[in-house]
């Protein structure tokens, strides 16, 4: 066999032992070997586990350099190249599929795609986008994520319900579960503010799919914590080559329902952010087209004595609140039912008025708690304690 040894002449056992110890004493000798290096991986390994795994549904997977591949149930594919990798589920009658996902493997690294499939969904009927239209939502997803995985798997399949276009999300603390929800939306992107006290980031998931692009995302304001305890977070595109700006908040909490002298006084802070958002708009984007939202922590319907907003609310010629009838609804309408109050807010400036007087516009507070089998409760234990608050309407 070639590569194999074959002696000529039968071993002499002595001499052969005093030739490897000659050979040993003659290693120790001189300049020392060197080891050479293990070379590091080059490829990596795909798990996929689906669930439950008596369905063995269907998945295909694209990756680097054209790859696709079609299977079945829990597979590992080992020594594959690094990149991107994208998954889809397909269909299984009476189950509800799972999210597309995304994710990235590095050389020598491992990625897990995780599928479950459930009886149904319980978020079904609470669609609200249009292809003509714009959506914009504010969240705050409480401590999120408030109760780990489940969080973020029902967050995911929510927001893929309501097919929306761009979600401003407050409370954003743990960054790795973001990345994580943001991987298990293919089509979106996620990005997160990291200056805020206590980590209570605000962020953003936008589409990518559809007709809005991002231009630019920052924050602003950063000087004014006393207003601004998490500064607001200003993200600038277009939908369909039509500018528009989106400014994500989360004002101040708390208070006594009175505005002191105190500066420190929760109602004064609130107001004096009005104040700030006002005057930075009329400085910065005069003739733009601007959508204001975010938890803003009071009622739009408090006296005028007391109501923070009145900066916004008596200026009807430049601003608008297109929830205020939401807030002067029911409370069984209120973004805040555990109070119960409203305090999410969408606030839109003059360019933006005959977008919202047109047959497209439309605006809601998303009962996404009416599917749950435990309710509120149970969307209260594992998303949060704010209700989605959306808009639509064509720019």
């Amino acid at each position: 066999m070639a590569g194999r040894f074959t002696p000529t002449r039968p071993w002499n056992t002595s001499a052969g032992v005093l030739l490897l110890a000659g050979l040993l004493l003659l290693a120790g000798c001189g300049e020392k070997s060197v080891t050479k290096a293990p070379v590091p991986p080059s490829t990596g390994n795909v798990v996929i586990d689906t669930d439950p795994d008596s369905l063995d549904g269907p998945w295909n997977l694209t990756g680097p350099a054209g790859l696709f591949v079609a299977g079945r149930g829990d597979t590992t594919l080992t020594k594959v190249e690094p990149g991107e990798y994208v998954i889809a589920w397909d269909p299984v009658s009476e189950w509800y599929t799972p999210f597309a996902q995304r994710l990235d493997l590095t050389a020598g690294g491992e990625i897990r795609f995780g599928g479950a499939y459930t009886p149904d969904n319980p978020f079904q009927g609470m669609e609200f986008g249009t292809d003509a239209t714009l959506e914009v939502v504010t969240w705050n997803l409480e401590h999120f994520p408030k109760n780990g995985q489940v969080t973020v798997d029902m967050a995911a399949r929510a927001i893929m319900t309501m097919d929306v276009d761009i979600l401003a999300l407050q409370e954003i603390e743990n960054p790795v579960y973001f990345r994580e929800l943001d991987d298990k939306l293919a089509d979106w992107t996620g990005i997160r503010a990291s200056s805020s006290s206590y980590s209570m980031n605000l962020a953003y998931l936008y589409r990518t799919d559809g007709d809005w692009v991002v231009d630019s995302v920052k924050e602003i304001l950063t000087g004014f914590r006393r207003e601004f305890p998490r500064a607001p977070y200003v993200m600038e595109g277009r939908f369909k080559g039509v500018g528009v700006v989106v400014i994500d908040n989360h004002f101040k909490c708390c208070g006594d329902n009175y505005i002191d002298e105190d500066p420190w006084d929760e109602e004064a802070r609130r107001r004096d952010a009005g104040l700030l958002l006002d005057d930075y708009v009329r400085d910065n984007y005069q003739d733009r087209r601007v959508i204001i939202v975010g938890d803003l922590n009071d009622s739009l319907t408090d006296n005028p004595a007391n109501n923070v907003f009145n900066v916004f609310l008596n200026d009807s010629g430049t601003w608008r609140f297109v929830d205020l009838g939401i807030a002067e609804g029911p409370s069984s309408g209120w973004s805040f039912p555990g109070w119960p109050s409203h305090l999410d807010h969408i606030l839109i400036n003059a360019p933006l008025f005959s977008a919202w007087e047109g047959p497209a516009a439309a605006v809601a507070v998303m009962p996404l708690f009416q599917g749950l089998a435990g309710g509120w409760n149970e969307y209260d234990r594992n998303l949060s304690d704010h209700l989605p608050v959306a808009v639509k309407l064509v720019p």
